[in-house]
This record gives C-alpha cells, sequence and structure tokens, in this order.
C-alpha cells in the first residue's frame, strides 16, 4: 500500500482541504461586508442589496462545500471496499443528486460572480460608451447558457462532469466564462492604470493606494479568479488528476471575489461611476479625497485649492464633518457596487 500513487484522491483531498480553508475567509468577510452595510446609512435602501447578495453567495458556496465532503465521505468511508477501490465509486458516482446539486449551486454562484464582473466593467467603461461592454455582454450571455446545459449534461444518468458523454459541454463552458473575465479583468486593469495618474496628482500616495495600489487593482479586477481558471482550464484539457484541486480552488473563488469586492463597497473603498467619471477625464480645479479621523470615509469632491497638500504644503486643511457612519461610503454620491 505504501507504494501505490493515488494522484486522483490525492487531488481531491488537497482541494476540499484548500477549499475548507477559503470557506472560512469567505465567512468572515461577508459577516464583515454585513456589518458595515448595516450599520452605514440607514435612508438608502441599496445596501439590503448588497448583503442578499453577499449572503446569496455564502448559501451556494456552502451547498457545494457540503457536497464535496458528502461525497468524499461516500468515496473514502462508506463505500471504500468496492471493486477498485475510491476512484471506481468516484468515476461511478460523479452523477450522484448531491454531486450536480452542488455543480449546480458553484454554476449559479459564477453566474451571479460574472454578472457583478460585467456591472463592474459598466462602472469603468460606462462613460466612454455602451459598446465597449457589449462583447464582454455577450460572452456573460453565452457563458451562462452553456453553463446551464453543462449543469444538466453533468446530471443526466451516466453524465460525467469531468468528460461529458457524447459531447463533453464543460470545455466551451470554461472556456467562455475563463475568457469574459480575463477579458474583464484586463479592462478594468487597464482602466485603473489609465486614471491612476490623475489620482496620484491629487491625492497623497497612501490615499491613493486605497483605490490604485496593488490589493486595490487585484480585488477590482478580480485578477486572482482569472488566473486560477486559466490554470483550471488547461488541466482541464489535459486531463491532469490536478484539475480536481484546481475546480475546487476556482470554485471557491466564484464566491470569494465578489465577496472581496462587496466588503471593499461596504469600507468605502470600491470606485463607483462617479469616481471614474471625475478621474477618468480631468482632476483639473477638483480632486476626491477621503474623510478624516473617525467621522467618514465617505468620498467627497472640493476645490483643488482647498485641500490638505502633500509634504511641506501650505495649504489649509478640510475637516470633514459627515453624519455618516465610519467605515461606509457616502451612497447618495455612490452609484455602482
Amino acid at each position: 500500500m505504501g507504494d501505490q500513487d493515488f494522484p486522483l484522491e490525492r487531488s481531491w483531498y488537497i482541494g476540499n482541504t484548500i477549499f475548507a480553508i477559503l470557506y472560512g475567509v469567505e465567512l468572515c468577510m461577508f459577516f464583515l461586508s454585513s456589518y458595515y452595510l448595516w450599520i452605514g446609512s440607514k435612508q438608502d435602501k441599496s445596501r439590503y442589496i448588497y448583503i442578499a447578495y453577499s449572503g446569496t453567495l455564502l448559501v451556494l458556496i456552502t451547498i457545494a462545500m457540503a457536497c464535496n465532503l458528502w461525497f468524499g465521505q461516500e468515496m473514502w468511508i462508506e463505500h471504500r471496499d468496492v471493486d477498485g477501490g475510491p476512484v471506481a465509486f468516484f468515476g461511478a458516482n460523479i452523477a450522484a443528486w448531491y454531486n450536480t446539486f452542488g455543480t449546480a449551486a458553484d454554476v449559479t454562484a459564477n453566474v451571479l460572480g460574472d454578472g457583478l464582473m460585467l456591472y463592474r466593467c459598466y462602472v469603468f467603461w460606462g462613460g466612454t460608451s455602451l459598446w465597449t461592454v457589449a462583447f464582454p455582454a455577450l460572452l456573460f450571455l453565452a457563458s451562462t447558457s452553456m453553463g446551464i446545459v453543462t449543469t444538466i449534461q453533468s446530471g443526466v444518468p451516466g453524465g460525467d462532469f469531468f468528460h461529458g458523454v457524447t459531447v463533453n459541454f464543460t470545455v466551451p463552458w470554461l472556456v467562455l466564462t475563463i475568457t469574459f473575465n480575463i477579458l474583464t479583468t484586463s479592462m478594468i486593469t487597464f482602466r485603473l492604470l489609465a486614471v491612476s495618474r490623475n489620482m496620484r496628482n491629487v491625492l497623497s500616495k497612501e490615499r491613493a493606494d486605497v483605490y490604485i495600489g496593488v490589493i486595490a487593482i487585484l480585488i477590482e479586477s478580480a485578477l486572482p479568479f482569472s488566473l486560477l481558471g486559466i490554470a483550471y482550464l488547461i488541466t482541464y484539457i489535459r486531463q491532469d488528476p490536478e484539475s480536481l484541486a484546481f475546480a475546487d480552488i476556482w470554485g471557491c473563488f466564484v464566491s470569494l471575489s465578489p465577496q472581496a469586492i462587496i466588503l471593499r463597497v461596504a469600507m468605502g473603498s470600491a470606485w463607483s461611476r462617479k469616481t471614474v467619471t471625475e478621474f477618468g477625464s480631468t482632476t483639473r480645479g477638483t480632486a476626491v479625497v477621503f474623510g478624516s479621523g473617525s467621522q467618514s470615509t465617505a468620498l467627497q469632491t472640493f476645490r483643488k485649492g482647498s485641500l490638505v497638500g502633500s509634504g511641506n504644503s501650505s495649504t489649509p486643511a478640510v475637516t470633514l464633518n459627515s453624519k455618516k457612519s465610519a467605515n461606509f461610503e457616502n451612497f447618495e454620491n455612490f452609484e455602482g457596487v
């Protein structure tokens, strides 16, 4: 037994373990974002939409993880002595109802995450022309349709999410949804880099990094999700056992990436259409700053001459006395997720 190699089982086990760790991160981010949204402006009802969206993602990813763990228990504990061992059980029961249920939950979470990425792309580019998001929108519709077909295929008798029946619809679905995420990630990253110079001209480095720092770009563009999708697609097409681990990790980031964006919204540090418009065109004569102290983190527009200067500037300071809660952006001026 000690000389045997079990690449499929090892990959599945590692994937489930990392999934469980990332699920804990997702859980913490959900409660943090819900807390910040809840203590925010009572007048703006859109915060309930963000909480409901985050809660839906959490429920879906919980279902996906529970189904994975259930399948693992059936494979390694309940039926470990079947002919051919756990690997044979895995192949024979890949279309079990609980496995299909988990697949449906993950695909649904992916559709919601892609929808958010499409909206974020509109936030960054909609001010220039709606045609700039037309192609991503078509990709989104195509990947959503193919995701539904893939889920149905994986649940039919003899179905297999990883190999298909006669025609494997999983590959085109993965290609479409990953291409969509690569495209939107590239568009958002390019837009962020394009406006970064304008922002650095009017904000201190510490303030600007909140919007255009490395962490901000990674989260706003969902870059880790796109990179993991590429790795998953490559290993899936090659039919490597490691594709199982990447499937679990990528499946968790389906929920984790949009949840990170929601958390930035709740903390008042996410980009909005207003912010993009101001910095995407010109900042001459105006600037956007954060609230000081513990009063607010809302973005406000002031004359450039009234802002606190950097370095040894003697420009008088402006004190923000917003009545909004700390850690929450002013939603009267916030028009996007």
